[in-house]
């Protein structure tokens, strides 16, 4: 599986989505190969064998000024990736 992380390292929301990709597949034993890029953007992107997940939406959730893929969100684009 190739897996590529955009991601600002300076936030810690988006460094903790970084952490829960590593632990993800660290504690599964999937054979991954993760290129980081670490540059500075509004939401985390993750790409899984060419495919992205980022967030679309236009609006905030709720009252939350970030916008970005939920934890929920890249478990299960990773487990999909895994098992489809």
């Amino acid at each position: 599986m190739d897996i590529g992380l955009v991601y600002s390292r300076k936030d810690p929301q988006q460094a903790k989505v970084r952490d829960f990709v590593h632990d993800y597949i660290r504690k599964r034993g999937i054979l991954a190969n993760v290129v980081e890029k670490n540059q500075p953007v509004k939401s985390p992107t993750l790409i899984i064998n060419g495919f992205a997940l980022k967030d679309l939406r236009s609006k905030p959730r709720e009252k939350h000024p970030k916008m970005y893929p939920s934890i929920q969100d890249v478990a299960k684009a990773l487990e999909q990736s895994v098992w489809g």
